[in-house]
């Protein structure tokens, strides 16, 4: 079955490249059926005489991804088909094939389709409601959304797998129901999982009304920072904003941290709050910790006249860490975009992580030598850091240095991008 299926994906995009009228090229065959080093040979012989246009990056791009699919196995071949969600459009047949086996990969293609709405949740629920493996059951707690669903999710909340309850908990939130209300917040407090106990959280918030938010405040008087943060965001739901939540976010301004930071920047759609939201944002900007400064510059505003002087002050003496970043959105204002600047092209000339931070930042507003530093990151010893350069590059259009990348020696790196390059600009 497994050879079979992984033939007729390939078949199918040979056949349509075929029909195409441009035949098979050897590097989109090296990528369907080759070796990664055959892979390579066959792209470093494909640009010879320059960069593959971008038809041809489209079809290895393509071709890439669908050999991943196909190929993953075990618990890090799921983590990498659950990368292909953003481009399932454009993976749809090879996920229908891999959803046909009976492994971990298989049950996240069949959670990616299900949630493109591709498949029946009453048939998933059906068949997988007591699998005995974890992902599969996962599966059915997710998709279990309707009535006659609520006591089986509800069952699925202590399930002994971290997976079967996230997936209980996703379904909690986009088929809220108040009877799972005092599971939930026990949830929230004791899953032994940072994100379960966090999108318990959420699914309260999302139940809404004032029980929902006097639940989280108990939770709220008791918790560490990260539990305090996750209870953020359930008042900050729609269905407890307005009925109590909005007062408990303004009530965490006064808080020490991170949270007063995040209760700021959930804040600022609020008419009668907004003013004290960003009075804490210019605060942390001009003199918080390192955490604090970074989240408060990613949300403020920088229109506001309070950020513009909070940032005007950091720019005078920034931690080290975030002076690319401070820097970054001073760019943005009119009467500091030329200074800010060039103090980031003096910046960008340490060979260090804060030059580098400042390539990033004047990539973004087009130098090309920046550019060029990003691309020489492509060839970094450390996955992580070749995978920012190339995410980076393709969101600016500069794809031309990306090929090679496809055949990088890291899953997580391949897929990835083969997602984002698999559409033809």
């Amino acid at each position: 079955m497994r050879e079979s299926r992984v033939g007729l994906t390939t078949g199918l995009l040979l056949g349509a490249l075929l029909l195409s009228g441009c035949g098979v090229r050897p590097e989109v065959r090296a990528a369907l059926r080759g070796s990664l080093p055959e892979l390579r040979q066959e792209i470093a012989r494909a640009e010879v005489n320059g960069p593959l246009d971008e038809g041809r990056l489209s079809a290895l791009a393509q071709a890439v991804a669908e050999r991943e699919i196909s190929s993953a196995s075990g618990g890090e071949g799921a983590r990498t088909v659950a990368i292909f969600r953003p481009c399932l459009s454009r993976v749809e047949s090879a996920l229908s094939s891999r959803a046909d086996r009976e492994d971990e990969p298989a049950a996240t293609a069949n959670l990616l389709l299900f949630e493109a709405g591709k498949s029946n949740a009453n048939d998933l629920v059906s068949r997988y409601a007591r699998a005995d493996q974890g992902a599969f059951r996962a599966l059915a707690a997710r998709a279990a959304l309707a009535r006659e669903h609520v006591e089986l999710r509800r069952s699925y909340f202590t399930d002994p797998d971290e997976r079967v309850r996230r997936g209980a908990f996703d379904a909690a939130l986009h088929a809220p129901s108040p009877s799972h209300l005092a599971e939930l917040l026990e949830a929230a407090r004791l899953d032994p999982n940072p994100a379960n106990r966090s999108r318990a959280a959420q699914a309260v918030g999302r139940i809404g009304g004032e029980s929902a938010v006097l639940g989280l405040m108990d939770l709220f008087a008791s918790g560490g920072e990260q539990e305090q943060l996750a209870i953020l965001g359930g008042w900050s739901d729609s269905r407890s904003f307005s009925r109590g939540g909005e007062r408990e976010l303004s009530r965490a301004l006064s808080r020490p941290g991170l949270v007063s930071v995040s209760a700021a920047s959930l804040l600022l759609r609020s008419r009668d709050s907004r003013s004290a939201a960003l009075a804490v944002l210019a605060r942390s900007i001009a003199e918080g910790s390192d955490d604090e400064r970074r989240l408060a510059l990613m949300s403020a505003p920088v229109s506001d006249a309070q950020i513009k002087l909070a940032l005007e002050r950091a720019g005078k003496s920034p931690s080290p860490a975030l002076t690319p970043l401070v820097l970054s959105r001073l760019s943005e204002l009119p009467g500091s975009a030329a200074k800010a600047r060039t103090d980031l092209e003096k910046l960008a000339l340490d060979q260090g992580d804060s030059g580098l931070e400042a390539a990033y930042a004047l990539a973004q507003l087009g130098s090309i030598k920046a550019t060029q530093r990003l691309e020489k990151e492509l060839s970094s010893k450390l996955a992580s850091r070749r995978l920012r350069a190339a995410i980076s590059l393709a969101g600016l259009g500069k794809r031309q240095r990306l090929a090679a990348r496809l055949a990088d020696e890291s899953p997580t790196v391949r897929a990835t991008l083969a997602c984002r390059l698999s559409e033809a600009r």
